[in-house]
């Protein structure tokens, strides 16, 4: 029999061996210095650790973990948290454990001042945020891809070495390529500059209804000090201050080398700005060994149109890796109004959840 009890850091082994076992020991969250720096170090706050304990067999059943994030939300300042890493035994499976610690979890969550989950779950866990948890979906998150080296991408996906020959013909269409500067400087992210992003932020924060807050605490916390990950930052300047931002990471899915743009945001009228950051990102990336690009990315964003403007289109369902739904429950409604329901009001990216 289990009972649900608080994280004490004395768990944290036996967290990581149920972890091991379930996806092996190379995983990022295997690893003991990415969880301390995930769930300790966050400039919002500490995670919200729920676990289940069987005393009998003195280990570990489950765990259910949250993120904190600080979010502008209208005019407003608004602590919510995204869950990750939630995990239950093999042998514990089918006993209700993801559901009652998510239920304590969420009241803990309530008296750190946290209005409001938003998840993106996968398929097997979607049915239980939606029937269990009453969590709201307010749509799906559009997965926009661009190819940067077609032959490539065949021989990842396909392991033909036959049809890459063909593909390769259009290799120099879509690689990419970087255009006059037009008195834009591109500057990688780095420590010592950070702090332009707090300069972005301020002329940035109200673009959109509901966004992140993508300041220098964040970006240091999830992009440049993240164990075990490597980023590719950068900054678009134009008379001495930063207009746009992006960064990059490439990741293997379906066997292909993805450059993933985990963030992308610019300063409404520097389009021209927005292009070339990203025609920078692109080569960088493309350079590191990416054959594709990918993006997180809602249509209705100025975001989107310059990711289409620069070659990338929306991935029909069928051939995405997972769908991409956008979930929330409310848990202060007297801090979170309604306009959090309406996808619409959303700037939402790949780095808006932990998994890139």
């Amino acid at each position: 029999m289990w009972n649900a009890i608080e994280y004490d850091n004395c768990y944290l082994g036996e967290m990581l061996q149920m972890t091991v076992e379930q996806y092996g020991s190379e995983n990022d969250i295997a690893d003991q210095n990415f969880l301390m720096h995930e769930y300790f170090e966050n400039p919002a706050g500490d995670a919200v650790i729920s676990l289940a304990y069987d005393d009998a067999q003195m280990t570990i059943a489950g765990q259910y973990i949250i993120w904190p994030m600080h979010f502008m939300v209208g005019n407003n300042k608004i602590k919510c948290a995204h869950p990750l890493n939630t995990l239950t035994g093999k042998q514990y499976r089918g006993q209700g454990i993801f559901t009652r610690l998510a239920e304590e979890n969420y009241k803990t969550a309530y008296k750190d001042d946290i209005a409001f989950i938003y998840a993106t779950p996968n398929p097997n866990s979607y049915p239980g945020f939606i029937k269990k948890l009453s969590f709201t979906e307010l749509g799906r998150l559009p997965l926009m891809l661009r190819p940067l080296k077609p032959s490539q991408m065949v021989k990842e996906f396909l392991h033909s070495n036959l049809l890459s020959g063909p593909a390769g013909l259009f290799d120099g269409i879509f690689s990419a390529k970087m255009k006059n500067d037009d008195g834009v400087s591109i500057v990688d992210i780095n420590p010592d500059n950070v702090e332009l992003l707090d300069v972005l932020w301020e002329n940035v924060q109200d673009k959109y209804p509901i966004m992140n807050i993508r300041d220098s605490a964040y970006v240091k916390f999830r992009y440049l000090e993240m164990p075990r990950r490597e980023y590719h930052p950068v900054i678009a300047m134009k008379n001495g201050m930063p207009v746009a931002w992006a960064v990059g990471r490439i990741m293997e899915v379906a066997g292909m080398q993805c450059g993933m743009i985990a963030d992308f945001l610019f300063q409404s009228g520097e389009e021209a700005a927005a292009k070339i950051l990203l025609d920078k990102l692109l080569v960088k990336l493309q350079e590191n060994g990416a054959s594709v690009a990918g993006s997180l990315m809602l249509s209705h964003t100025e975001e989107a149109k310059i990711l289409k403007s620069k070659g990338f289109f929306k991935c029909p369902r069928k051939l995405e890796p997972q769908p991409f739904p956008l979930l929330v429950r409310i848990l202060d409604a007297t801090r979170a109004d309604k306009k959090i329901l309406q996808l619409s009001n959303w700037f939402f990216t790949m780095g808006d959840y932990d998994v890139i």
